[in-house]
């Protein structure tokens, strides 16, 4: 099928089909990790972040426990950054004011993160 075709058709075929390959991988890789639909969320938000609202959200993606959690960090002056989003128990939210604090160039954190426990499912009689 390719053998009639110019060497220089053939390589932009096979440069065209690892490019492909490529992408998929790449898209598969954002789309399977927690970390990566997070970045892909941000992306399709458009929102750019500073430095730090970038240190701050990976160190709290990276955390097993506050990686599933819809939390925003918006640094609101330089140093200080604003917690946002939902967490379900007061030790996940001292743990992401913890972390958050912990993250190089934050020097104040203000926890405007809301407690809202998990609901029991019901079940049917």
């Amino acid at each position: 099928m390719f053998e009639e075709q110019k060497p220089i058709s053939r390589m932009a075929l096979k440069i065209g089909i690892a490019g492909f390959i490529g992408f998929g991988a790449v898209a598969t890789g954002l789309f399977v990790t927690r970390k990566g639909r997070h970045l892909v969320r941000e992306a399709w938000e458009g929102r750019e972040r500073t430095r730090i609202e970038d240190r701050v959200l990976d160190a709290l993606w990276d955390d097993t426990s506050l990686a599933r959690r819809r939390i925003d960090a918006d640094e609101v002056e330089p140093g200080r950054v604003e917690l946002t989003g939902i967490v379900r128990t007061d030790a996940e939210r001292d743990h992401a004011v913890e972390i958050a604090a912990g993250v190089k160039g934050v020097e104040v954190v203000v926890d405007a993160l809301q407690v809202v426990p998990r609901q029991k499912k019901r079940r049917r009689a």
